[in-house]
């Protein structure tokens, strides 16, 4: 029987298995290339939808990191920054101690008063620290404006209450500056709800401390109320020395005998009375206001340079001392109040941190899985489809060879 005689169609479906087998082999010599599964997004429409998640989601986390890294530096800065304006305020009440001991002479004084102004200048250097990039600190939110200027034997702030702030996770920024208005400017006097301050026109040779507070309730009612009390020092017929305190409205509210270190309770708040009195002394005991570590240290200067020594000059220069040494207490607790704000903010920083990393660590190991080769395997494949292909290009031959002429010799 003779064989029909080959036409283009019967060369079409072998030609296609040819082309086929080349396509795929051509796709597992790629894979063994670059090790990935994934060269074409078509393949595996699944797979390569779930890589680019993955690959925007280790992105956002890069970037994140990044910024948190940027944020941990600036944090850093500024913890550094506070903690030398505590030293320096530390400095500066020991040496406000040596001045009120009774030993120190004038010309101590004098000597004393010029490190204080040093002080003062190494505040105002510090207030105006910068990140290392040039970010001032402590000016809120205004990063290029320089918080504080001395104008005039004044300091002022020239920066506003906000804070910069950096992402450093999905939905979560912390702040990486402080306000130099909160960290330095806005400090309460006395115990931060009540201060005592001297009459000018006082005789006698006492002083006042305040002390702790006794009652949050009362004291803060008298801030809040803006209540203010006298303390008023008497002589009874004996000649004993006695102490009433007396309201604004006049009213005696308490009194009692005086001998040197009474402790008195006004409003939630202890006083302790030292010294010799005089008849008709007064100390005013009102709610605390606020102002700035520098109006504190340049109230130390003055009273340094003019305070005078023994009896009610000296009873002055110690109440005026007394109260200094208060005002730095504040100072120094709203200090380490900015600096665990910043201690916060740091280990926030470091617990991100460490949780973005995991997760970077967990999508790369799931995107491998997605994208990685089966070497092996595909080594395998390859090998058997290269048999294959040559074994259909053989055939594909043979069938070439089949055309009329080797028809008829047969």
């Amino acid at each position: 029987m003779i064989s029909a005689i080959s036409t283009p169609n019967s060369y079409a479906l072998p030609t296609n298995a040819i082309l086929a087998d080349q396509s795929q082999l051509t796709m597992l010599n790629q894979e063994l290339a670059t090790g990935q599964a994934i060269s074409n997004p078509g393949g595996n429409p699944t797979a390569a939808s779930q890589n680019v998640q993955i690959t925007q989601q280790i992105a956002a986390l890069t970037l994140d990191g990044e910024t948190a890294g940027l944020a941990q530096s600036s944090l850093q800065t500024l913890s550094s920054t506070i903690g030398s304006i505590s030293s320096l305020v530390q400095s500066l009440r020991q040496t406000a101690l040596t001045a009120a001991n009774g030993t120190v002479n004038g010309q101590d004084r004098q000597a004393l008063a010029i490190s204080v102004n040093e002080g003062l200048q190494q505040l105002l250097q510090l207030g105006n620290s910068q990140t290392p990039d040039g970010n001032y600190l402590l000016s809120g939110s205004q990063s290029s404006t320089s918080p504080f200027a001395l104008n005039g034997g004044t300091v002022s702030y020239e920066g506003n209450a906000g804070t910069n702030r950096l992402q450093i996770a999905p939905g979560l920024t912390i702040p990486t500056s402080l306000s130099g208005q909160f960290l330095l400017m806005d400090i309460p006097t006395g115990n931060g709800y009540a201060a005592v301050n001297a009459a000018s026109g006082n005789v006698g040779a006492a002083t006042v401390a305040v002390g702790g507070v006794t009652n949050l309730a009362a004291a803060t009612a008298m801030d809040v109320q803006n209540q203010s009390y006298s303390l008023q020092f008497s002589t009874g017929s004996a000649g004993a020395s006695g102490y009433a305190i007396v309201n604004a409205s006049g009213t005696t509210v308490a009194s009692g005998a005086y001998t040197p270190n009474t402790v008195i309770d006004v409003a939630g708040s202890q006083f302790t009375l030292q010294g010799t009195p005089a008849a008709g002394d007064v100390f005013t005991i009102a709610p605390a206001k606020n102002q700035s570590l520098f109006q504190t240290v340049q109230q130390m200067s003055t009273l340094l340079s003019q305070g005078g020594s023994g009896g009610a000059p000296g009873a002055q220069f110690d109440q005026g001392m007394n109260n200094i040494l208060s005002n730095f207490n504040q100072g120094l607790t709203r200090l380490l109040t900015g600096q665990a704000a910043v201690g916060s903010s740091l280990a926030q920083i470091n617990a991100v941190s460490q949780t973005n990393s995991t997760q970077q660590t967990n999508d790369a190991i799931t995107q491998s899985g997605l994208i990685s080769a089966n070497l092996p395997a595909v080594a395998t494949a390859f090998e058997q489809g290269s048999t294959a292909l040559q074994a259909a290009l053989g055939a594909f031959s043979a069938i070439q060879g089949m055309n009329l002429f080797t028809t008829l010799k047969l």
